[in-house]
């Protein structure tokens, strides 16, 4: 029975340490500096010369969220990230930070990004 409580225990924990908070995109000022999991839809990108930016719950300048894509982790993609997530349903995870008054995630990874 003890090995068994240690076994739960130990699943629980696993659990909870990979499990992220869902927001909603408007609700990101109150989650600067946690990590989240926000899932919307992507209404707008642009690729710059050094990052790319993928505007999440509403269209430049009224986008809710912003997912940064830096210039050395474009090529960790398949594709661009600009073309291959623009008019889909997203979900980002990762932490949250404030740039010029507007809230957004750098991904470093492809697996941070999934296509609802």
């Amino acid at each position: 029975m003890r090995k068994l409580f240690f076994f739960a225990a130990f699943l629980l924990t696993s659990f909870l340490a990979k499990s992220q908070t869902l927001i909603l995109a408007k609700d990101a000022s109150q989650y600067i500096g946690k990590t989240v999991t926000v899932c919307d839809s992507v209404y707008g990108t642009k690729a710059l010369d050094k990052l790319t930016l993928i505007n999440v719950g509403g269209a430049y300048p009224k986008e809710l969220l912003t997912v940064v894509v830096n210039k050395e982790d474009i090529s960790k993609f398949s594709s661009e990230p600009a073309s291959m997530f623009l008019g889909n349903k997203i979900c980002i995870t990762g932490i949250v930070s404030e740039f010029k008054g507007k809230f957004q995630i750098v991904v470093t990874e492809p697996k941070q990004i999934l296509v609802k």
